[in-house]
């Protein structure tokens, strides 16, 4: 009787396991039983529709009340930054030069998005996730990061720490 039940345990958590691995490579929620495992909630896991940028002559590192404006408005005459179809081109090449670098190692189910949560980056954030939606890649994540400015530069693809493809934003700093 001990060794049927320890069996039946032992097959309801192989099953649980290999359900789980394909459904997370298939990219849905794992079910078993009354069981879900690697849900998120729906609001989280996509980004808001792109809005009109408003910001147009002012370093925009503040998302209070003051729409980024900043004090005195010192950072006048920095651009807000947005996504080109130029940047679009660059930005598939790296995908898929990343693709071939790195082919053993990456979870292809999705591309994560990080961005430092500041206004700008969140408004390219959305211009970019619209952009990778329409050239037909479909599961989009999103997770804020903690980056620094790099000069010059407003992503980089690396792997997200669940191995998946990650466009890293960078702040604004040191863009001009």
């Amino acid at each position: 009787m001990l060794f049927s039940m320890i069996l039946i345990l032992f097959l309801m958590f192989f099953i649980l396991f290999v359900q789980y691995n394909i459904d997370r490579f298939n990219g849905k929620n794992a079910k078993f039983l009354w069981f879900e495992a690697n849900v998120q909630d729906k609001a989280s896991s996509t980004i808001s529709p792109p809005q009109t940028p408003s910001i147009s002559s002012v370093k925009n590192m503040n998302v209070g009340i003051n729409n980024g404006h900043i004090g005195d408005e010192t950072y006048t005459g920095i651009k807000q930054r947005y996504f080109s179809s130029d940047d679009g081109v660059g930005l598939l090449n790296s995908i898929e030069q990343f693709k071939i670098n790195y082919k053993m190692e990456l979870n292809l189910s999705h591309i994560t998005i990080g961005y430092p949560g500041d206004k700008e980056t969140m408004i390219v954030a959305n211009q970019i996730c619209e952009f990778l939606k329409s050239t037909g890649y479909k599961k989009i994540e999103i997770m804020h990061l903690i980056t620094q400015g790099v000069i010059g530069k407003m992503y980089q693809v690396c792997n997200a720490p669940d191995n998946s493809i990650m466009i890293m934003l960078f702040p604004a700093d040191n863009v001009e």
